[in-house]
């Protein structure tokens, strides 16, 4: 599959896809104390962008309780714009929560690279005396009220400024709050997490469960699919001269991606249900085969959980949603 946008955009990848452990999944059967709590629980988490008090109210909406095997799975976009992303990626830490990495999650470490460049830079040059907003400290964290020292671009500014900035201020002043911890945990995440259902129980799921942050593109092997479509695919283009394929596009065109996801899950014999974030124009998506958790917390709405249960018989779920408990912030144009 031809990339959509050049590679160097995209920031190393350790794990493309990561399957999680069959421990962390809720069991087919109801499970002694040797192998672990009956009633552990998937709570997978729509676009958090550092709103960490809406993500705690949300959990404790849930009941969410670790001790009792609930595992939390986040769906991309943890941090940039929202009020506490080092909280955020702290908690999740806390939590021992997977992950995949989103638009957002990915220009941060974009910009977080470039302050590095920059600093080393200046740390050689000896330009770099009394600037607060390039800490000596790598694991620093630096207060927003400090990051004009690094010539951060006004919010209004274009996404690539005449000194050669690629990303928003926001962007820039989240890389210099997290610390290199946060960073590299966020480095570490997937693109792509698969979820094995048990095979004895009825699921409308189908077979597997799969989370990334925007999407994936139907007919081409999880393997293939292309990283930056992964994090920013909104909807599908028919390729021109093979109307049976579909090239992704970032626009939310007529339709999002997810409905011809359904449509060609109807086509096979083993089902896969992909759930999402990413698009936050169209809220909570509840498809046959996908589910869109990205409610626009960040723009003052709600942040919505899909909580999946196992009883018996078959895999349960629901979707839970609580109100922006954070300070909200402006859209942009």
């Amino acid at each position: 599959m031809t990339p959509t946008k050049a590679d160097d955009e995209i920031f190393p990848i350790t794990t493309f896809i990561s399957e999680l452990p069959i421990s962390l999944v809720p069991p087919s059967v109801p499970s002694s104390s040797e192998n672990g709590p009956a009633s552990r629980r998937l709570v997978i988490v729509g676009d958090v962008h550092g709103m960490r008090k809406s993500l705690e109210a949300l959990l404790d909406k849930v009941g969410f309780d670790k001790c009792k095997g609930d595992h939390l799975i986040l769906a991309g976009d943890l941090v940039n714009k929202g009020p506490d992303n080092p909280g955020v990626v702290d908690l999740a830490i806390k939590l021992g929560a997977s992950a995949v990495r989103g638009n957002h999650d990915n220009a941060v470490l974009n910009a977080a690279a470039e302050i590095k460049a920059t600093r080393d830079s200046l740390l050689q040059s000896g330009g770099l005396t009394g600037s607060r907003a390039l800490p000596e400290s790598p694991e620093a964290d630096v207060p927003a009220d400090t990051v004009q020292d690094f010539e951060i671009p006004d919010e209004d500014a274009s996404t690539t400024t005449s000194a050669g900035m690629k990303h928003s201020a926001a962007t820039y002043t989240t890389a210099l709050a997290l610390s290199t911890r946060h960073l590299d945990w966020l480095a570490a995440l997937p693109l792509i997490l698969r979820v094995k259902l048990p095979p004895n129980l009825t699921s409308s799921f189908g077979d597997t469960l799969i989370v990334v942050h925007a999407g994936l593109v139907p007919g081409i092997p999880l393997e293939a699919q292309d990283p930056h479509a992964i994090m920013h695919l909104r909807s599908l283009d028919r390729t021109p001269g093979d109307e049976s394929e579909f090239a992704p596009a970032e626009t939310p065109g007529e339709e999002g991606w997810a409905m011809q996801w359904d449509r060609w899950q109807e086509k096979l014999e083993s089902k896969t249900t992909v759930i999402f974030g990413h698009d936050a124009k169209r809220r909570l998506q509840l498809g046959r085969y996908t589910i869109g958790l990205d409610s626009a917390c960040l723009y003052g709405h709600r942040l919505s959980a899909l909580v999946i249960t196992a009883s018996d018989r078959e895999i349960e779920h629901q979707i839970i949603q609580v109100e922006c408990a954070d300070e909200p912030v402006a859209p942009t144009v």
